[in-house]
């Protein structure tokens, strides 16, 4: 197996890689503040020396990986651009004896996580969790994945939520001196639901007449959307149910590919030399513009998200 310390996960967003010591000065900025580690049970970070020596030790555990990011993306909280190559976070896989479940089987492990305040509600961790996940099940060959949150969090309780987990068990615990709380819960992934998980679904979005028509004539082969929460579940191979706006009429499609990318201009980039005007919902005399999906999605909301472009075929009408 190829040692871990080598390994580079991507996903559309992130890139997780192991910490490296080089990190400390970004990690103590988003790790010093006290909204982020005491709800997941760790004291805020007090020095960049102090986050250079939990990389050295902690956060070098194996199978611990630092969220980085791939894209410059919008701080929510200043405004500011957090630049790509950014570590914002934290996900880890923790095997028997070194996680919070005390009773985990040789062939289960648990997951933690966690991820800069500037970033929350952006579906970040689910994605970092979620490619986890394949690696635990696929490379690590495990049967069963745990996760725990302490009573009162309930952010993390719809990561794991959103992640499959289902709940499984608590345990009362001394009053914790960061938190107070004095429950922890657990939530668990059997290999078999994982898979269960991995099966095709079909999504349903609605398009006003134009755009349908344009995808029902299997004119438009890129349909445009914000990578929300909504979309961040679509996989490869999944349908969508498109139906028309005020009407009947529906068309099902099948997702062949997903494009991510941080804005509508790097998207018509990259996608106009490969499918065309045409190719991306436009009539054939129609000028396409970035700006054009701007009628649809804020400013705000792309920046806070980034965009997706899913490659459709159609399957019937």
């Amino acid at each position: 197996m190829t040692n871990w310390k080598q390994i580079q996960i991507t996903t559309p967003r992130l890139i997780l890689r192991p910490w490296v010591e080089t990190d400390a000065e970004a990690l103590y900025r988003f790790a010093r503040d006290p909204l982020v580690g005491p709800p997941a049970g760790w004291p805020p970070h007090t020095s960049v020396e102090n986050s250079r020596e939990i990389i050295r030790t902690v956060l070098a555990a194996r199978e611990t990986y630092a969220m980085v990011l791939r894209y410059d993306t919008i701080d929510s909280v200043s405004g500011e651009v957090i630049s790509a190559g950014t570590p914002v976070g934290s996900v880890g896989i923790m095997f028997k004896g070194c996680g919070s479940y005390p009773h985990m089987a040789n062939t289960e492990a648990e997951i933690g996580y966690w991820v800069a305040l500037p970033l929350w509600g952006r579906g970040l961790v689910p994605e970092a969790v979620k490619a986890l996940q394949a690696r635990c099940f696929g490379d690590l060959g495990l049967d069963g994945l745990w996760c725990g949150y302490y009573e009162g969090n309930e952010k993390s309780r719809r990561v794991q939520e959103k992640c499959g987990f289902m709940p499984r068990c608590s345990l009362d615990i001394a009053p914790h001196p960061l938190n107070g709380a004095v429950r922890e819960y657990f939530t668990y992934l059997s290999r078999e639901d994982w898979e269960a998980g991995l099966e095709p679904a079909t999504h349903e979005m609605s398009l006003r007449e134009g755009p349908f028509r344009a995808v029902a004539s299997g004119r438009k082969v890129i349909e445009m959307r914000l990578f929300d929460p909504k979309r961040q579940v679509l996989r490869a191979g999944d349908e969508i149910k498109f139906s028309l706006v005020g009407g009947d009429e529906s068309v099902t499609a099948l997702v062949a590919g997903l494009h991510y990318f941080p804005s509508f201009t790097a998207l018509y980039e990259a996608m106009l030399p490969r499918v065309g005007a045409v190719g991306l919902g436009y009539g054939e005399e129609e000028v396409p513009h970035p700006d054009d999906m701007l009628e649809y999605y804020s400013e705000d909301a792309v920046n806070r998200f980034g965009v997706l472009g899913i490659e459709i075929e159609i399957r019937n009408s």
